[in-house]
């Protein structure tokens, strides 16, 4: 006999979001069941934290009364309170432009560096999620405010009856789960998508990668390789290896965010274009080839032993054509995925989150709701266009690497802005997550796309300046100073 649930709210995944917003549904007394395919703890990709996904976390732990969740909010009281919960440091964003089958080339004007400080010490310092520990811990703190977790659990049917009805498959048997409200946390597979019919809109998105990537042991640290190749550190403002770090390639780029567990997690988004090849290798001979390719990564990587096997994924991005309806929505990362430069998934995932959150508590049977779903659905689809026009920009732009720099500053300005603005008390419930409802600063992105896609290295110098003046209402932390040779400190208050 099938195991039978009624609830509210069914949620379908439990990574980190989907844990969090059962969480909170359930602390406003709503009765959730929280379903999930695989089991914990498990390998997951996307843990880089940034200011602004902190300040958003922090801010729901406040106005959910989640007490517990406020030390993981900075690299000090996460290391004080949860020492057995993997996490890494994060001082800021590290960028080294590699050429093809040479060693790096250190420069004393940093001319292909690029270091942006996030914050002003260790103990103020932003974090990078071991999700395997991370999901674990707010799954058991959801199950531990009565959320309903059933996992290893494959969903064989979904009925959009009003209520849904859903049947699953588990370990220990059949499970069916009735609820008016269906939240599609999965990620990738998107059940729902087909359920409510609707559209892919992958091909339409600029942006275009693929990934390969793992975790690993052993890898050494890029300021070790960097002074090797004769590489000064002296004016850093921060431990590069301390940060999201950037190997900007030919076609595309390397991150590599270090966990205090002896983990790295390292991966490459690369175009298609550049890397394909008729019968393409096996994923592991690929990355040894892309490491001989680039020596001093492969120096970064010769001892490095990988924890899982390399996944390789043909299409990184994609897209769904709504992201919510008046009884069911998706989380940011389900409704779609740009790319991982620049760390943007955790902190769209929990802008997100936040307003979910007010539709699943005080908007639950409010006359408004609707206008909330449809107000979630747009600014999820704005952010996928500014993302996405951005990024598309910053991919062309890797074997240019001072006009990279110029695109990257109007994230960089977009993010300190809204930072401030939230530590100051000046944030609405209608900001969208990195200015992306401002309609001025959606115009600047364009106009720096465009100038971008034509401008040549020779005249990277103009579209600095360019850059600067479009920006000046928005860069309020000297970004875009030629005098600081590409080496930002913090710059702000806490």
């Amino acid at each position: 006999m099938a195991r039978r649930e009624v609830c509210d709210i069914v949620v379908l995944g439990a990574g980190f979001g989907g844990s969090l917003l059962s969480l909170i549904a359930r602390t406003a007394g709503r009765r959730v069941v929280l379903m999930e395919r695989g089991s914990h703890p498990r390998f997951a990709i996307g843990e880089s934290s940034t200011p602004l996904a902190n300040l958003k976390l922090a801010a729901l732990a406040g106005r959910y009364g989640l007490t517990a969740i406020k030390p993981l909010c900075k690299y000090g009281p996460w290391k004080r309170t949860y020492p057995k919960v993997g996490c890494g440091l994060k001082r800021g964003f590290s960028f080294f432009r590699h050429r093809r089958g040479g060693p790096f080339e250190p420069d004393p004007n940093h001319t292909n560096e690029l270091l942006v400080a996030a914050n002003p010490d260790a103990e103020h310092g932003d974090t990078h999620w071991y999700r395997a520990d991370f999901d674990t811990l707010l799954v058991e703190w959801a199950q531990a405010a009565g959320v309903i977790y059933v996992d290893r659990c494959d969903i064989e049917e979904i009925h959009r009856d009003k209520p849904w009805h859903l049947r699953g498959k588990c370990a220990d048997g059949p499970v069916e789960v009735t609820a008016p409200f269906l939240i599609d946390a999965t990620g990738g597979s998107a059940p729902i998508a087909k359920t409510v019919g609707l559209r892919d809109l992958t091909r339409d998105m600029r942006t275009r990668t693929g990934g390969l990537y793992g975790h690993f042991r052993n890898v050494a640290l890029w300021s070790d390789v960097l002074v090797e190749l004769g590489g000064s550190l002296n004016d850093h403002p921060y431990p590069c290896d301390a940060a999201a770090l950037h190997h900007v390639i030919d076609g595309g780029w390397m991150w590599v965010l270090r966990f205090d567990n002896g983990i790295t997690s390292a991966g490459f988004s690369m175009d298609p274009d550049v890397y394909h090849e008729p019968e393409e290798p096996p994923t592991s001979d690929l990355w040894d080839v892309l490491l001989e390719t680039y020596p001093s990564i492969g120096r970064q990587f010769r001892d490095a032993a990988p924890v899982n096997p390399l996944v390789r994924v043909r299409r990184l991005q994609r897209r769904w054509s709504a992201a919510a309806g008046e009884d069911w929505a998706m989380l940011p990362h389900t409704a779609g995925f740009v790319d991982p430069w620049l760390s943007t998934g955790i902190a769209h995932t929990l802008f997100g989150i936040e307003r979910l959150a007010r539709v699943v508590t005080d908007g639950w049977a409010a006359p408004e709701r609707p206008r909330m779903l449809a107000e979630y659905d747009r600014s999820i689809a704005r952010v996928f266009d500014l993302l996405d026009s951005l990024f598309a920009a910053c991919m062309k732009s890797f074997d240019r690497f001072d006009i990279l720099v110029s695109l990257t500053m109007a994230y960089f300005a977009a993010a300190i802005f809204s930072e401030e603005r939230i530590r100051a008390g000046l944030d609405t419930p209608d900001d969208y997550y990195l200015l992306a409802h401002d309609q001025n600063y959606r115009r600047i992105v364009a106009e720096l796309c465009d100038a971008a896609a034509v401008a040549a290295s020779a005249e990277a110098g103009e579209l600095a300046r360019r850059t600067a003046d479009l920006l000046a209402l928005y860069n309020s932390a000297g970004l875009c100073d030629p005098k600081v040779c590409n080496m930002y400190p913090f710059h702000g208050t806490l």
